[in-house]
């Protein structure tokens, strides 16, 4: 990959950006529209996996929100559990924060072994943040021993959607954020039950799942925490709506 933000990559983000803005003026779920923009940051920018961490209304601790992949998520679980990390930097500091392999290894020593084990080398964390209150953070993994140059433009427009996504439940105020959060953790919960249960009946990897999941929600115009509570409360028929393999 080039150092520095290439041609494709800002098409790529515009293409990216489109389908996003599309998808928000339709009918949509606050959990699903955040991975959905997390996922296409992931694809432009050409990272190997993706998380966001956020800090829970009420007692501020660190909780895992959204993942591309059973990879990133146990990362962001692992971070949020030990309160280290680039997540945690960014969220204590306000500011992006980027770390090569080597860098990575002598800031967060706890973490590294974790990280290079999921075949994850560098990270770029970007925060999220609505009237001057950090929130939250998007975090990048890259394969590669360096982050690329030039990629903060696009992340954060990325993460300034995604937060618009959260806040959007009310007016503007710091209570509606609060609501915003509440409402996607509690979507969170549902997927991640919804994704056991497909995994389970149709003996897939946990990722599989959950791209199965969000194949049904796009086959069906309806929201992804729609589809995962009507999986998990047993009113829809997994087998029967369920996009088929071609």
């Amino acid at each position: 990959m080039n150092s520095r933000l290439d041609a494709a990559m800002s098409q790529s983000a515009v293409r990216e950006l489109a389908a996003a803005a599309a998808a928000l003026v339709a009918e949509h779920d606050v959990l699903g529209s955040v991975t959905g923009l997390l996922a296409g940051c992931q694809r432009c920018l050409r990272a190997d996996g993706s998380g966001i961490v956020v800090l829970r209304p009420g007692d501020r601790r660190m909780e895992f929100l959204a993942a591309t992949s059973h990879r990133a998520e146990d990362i962001e679980l692992y971070q949020a559990q030990i309160d280290q990390g680039p997540a945690a930097d960014t969220l204590a500091g306000g500011q992006s924060v980027s770390a090569g392999s080597k860098a990575f290894a002598d800031r967060w020593p706890e973490l590294a072994d974790r990280f290079h084990a999921r075949g994850f080398r560098s990270v770029y964390a970007h925060p999220m943040a609505w009237h001057g209150q950090t929130f939250g953070a998007v975090n990048l993994f890259f394969a590669g021993d360096e982050v690329a140059e030039g990629i903060e433009p696009v992340a954060q427009t990325f993460s300034d959607l995604a937060t618009v996504v959260i806040a959007q439940t009310g007016t503007s105020g710091p209570a509606d954020l609060a609501e915003g959060l509440r409402s996607a953790l509690a979507d969170r919960n549902v997927i991640e039950q919804a994704k056991g249960v497909v995994a389970y009946t149709d003996d897939l990897s946990v990722d599989a799942a959950f791209e199965r999941l969000l194949a049904l929600a796009r086959t069906a115009g309806r929201p992804l925490s729609e589809v995962a509570a009507g999986i998990v409360d047993g009113l829809a028929d997994p087998q029967a709506t369920r996009p088929r393999n071609s």
